[in-house]
């Protein structure tokens, strides 16, 4: 099945709804690697985007393009809320 194309500003939307939300990242890595991580996006650049990943001992920050949520190398997904 084809996926929907998405513009740079719907991406740019798409990451802006998530800001300070919890969030889980799968990120491709190619060759049957996809890496997960928690977080929340913390800043919004004109060509990328910055992620805080909470790890167990440490919290982490890293860059992502909006061009990689466009091609599908970056999922986002919200985290269900617990009640």
């Amino acid at each position: 099945m084809r996926k929907k194309a998405m513009s740079i500003t719907e991406a740019k939307e798409f990451v802006s709804s998530y800001v300070g939300v919890p969030i889980t990242v799968h990120v491709n890595k190619g060759r049957k690697k996809i890496l997960r991580y928690e977080g929340e996006i913390t800043d919004l650049y004109p060509a990328v985007f910055t992620l805080r990943i909470h790890n167990l001992k440490n919290t982490d920050t890293m860059s992502c393009s909006y061009s990689d949520v466009i091609c599908g190398d970056i999922r986002i997904q919200a985290q269900p809320r617990n009640q």
